[in-house]
């Protein structure tokens, strides 16, 4: 029963990324949130350097 539960919500998740990224729209917000993470990342990496 557990097993269960854990593909069908395995399988929802990968049903929700693909209608999600089927809009222009939303593929332009994951892109920005890319960029700000990986500007978050050096931010980060540059702290613990100095």
């Amino acid at each position: 029963m557990v097993e269960n539960a854990a593909v069908t919500k395995r399988n929802n998740s990968k049903i929700h990324a693909r209608k999600f990224l089927a809009t222009p729209e939303d593929r332009a917000w994951l892109e920005r949130k890319k960029a700000e993470e990986a500007e978050l990342k050096m931010v980060a990496k540059a702290r613990k350097f100095i």
